[in-house]
């Protein structure tokens, strides 16, 4: 197991003691000397590794001593008072991994490889066209505004189609997005959205992306790559996509149709698509900042 290496350093103080070696030689980090250290590294069942997986350790009275998630090499290490601990890890799109173990004082106790089986409930959709429900679809965005606060606003009308293949990394995703239909609750505010300054919606009055390719990078989490047009300027952009899964929707109005759903967000750059309006105050603050946050909550409605 390979940890980030730390100086040898001598304690300065009480309840302190010097970083020990693990088998590779490298410290780990100095604790109080009424704990132990505990450690593991998460991976998936292809041995890939799962950063960002969520470690809890509770004692035996179920308390919860410590939580943290895994860092880009799937590690998580933690000093914990000694004890018989349970120690659970979560992570999107894998079942529940738990064990026990015990720390003892001025010990390093080494989980060693967590596999994380994956979770079945996230089956992958059945091949067939999926149209967006707009009633439960949403596109949002977030705008820096004058360096200290946030603008949040949302476009209202939309289309969107997914093409699931049959190799699901070959599924095709595309929207249309009515530029007009920008609102930030402010009518005003979405006047000027609406003129040549930003979204120019009386010479294109239509955003379009177009998938490219879809690439699954653990578990629940895929990147959708693809362009985006907007303003007559087309940008290659990467949507981090979290997969929530299919279920079938029983109740008034809704007999049995089969939905998808999932999260994605990205980042633009406002001097890609030459939305350059730049105003800024007396202190040369910019009124509106250059990149531009999106988020897509998507349920989606098998068509066939």
């Amino acid at each position: 197991m390979i940890f980030a290496k730390l100086r040898r350093r001598r304690s300065t103080g009480e309840g302190t003691h010097r970083p020990e070696r693990n088998g590779s030689g490298a410290f780990l980090p100095p604790t109080p000397l009424d704990s132990g250290v505990l450690s593991c590294q998460v991976h998936d069942e292809r041995g890939t590794l799962v950063p960002g997986a969520t470690v809890t350790v509770v004692d035996r009275f179920n308390k919860e001593i410590a939580q943290g998630d895994t860092d880009s090499y799937g590690y998580f290490v933690a000093a914990l008072p000694p004890g018989t601990h349970k120690v659970s890890v979560v992570a999107g799109g894998y079942r529940r991994f738990s064990t026990r173990t015990e720390v003892r004082v001025n010990q390093h106790t080494s989980i060693g490889g967590v596999e994380l089986k994956a979770d079945d409930s996230l089956e992958l959709p059945q091949p067939g066209v999926y149209r967006f429900d707009p009633y439960h679809t949403e596109i949002r965005f977030v705008a820096q505004h004058v360096g200290m606060s946030k603008i949040h606003g949302m476009f209202k009308n939309f289309d969107g189609l997914i093409h699931v293949a049959p190799n699901f990394a070959d599924t095709r995703v595309e929207v249309v997005i009515e530029a007009a239909s920008v609102d930030t609750g402010v009518e005003m505010r979405d006047t000027h959205l609406r003129s040549a300054d930003f979204f120019d919606v009386e010479n294109y009055p239509k955003l379009y992306f177009r998938s490219e390719r879809l690439t699954q990078l653990r578990g629940d989490r895929w990147t959708i790559s693809g362009n985006l047009t907007l303003r007559g300027h087309s940008t290659n952009v990467q949507l981090d996509t979290t997969y929530l899964g299919q279920r079938k929707w029983q109740g008034p109005g809704f007999d049995g149709d089969l939905r998808v759903a999932a999260l994605a967000t990205t980042t633009l750059r406002r001097e890609d698509y030459s939305v350059n309006w730049q105003a800024t105050l007396a202190k040369g603050i910019a009124v509106v900042g250059p990149t531009i946050d999106i988020q897509l909550g998507v349920q989606a409605v098998h068509e066939g």
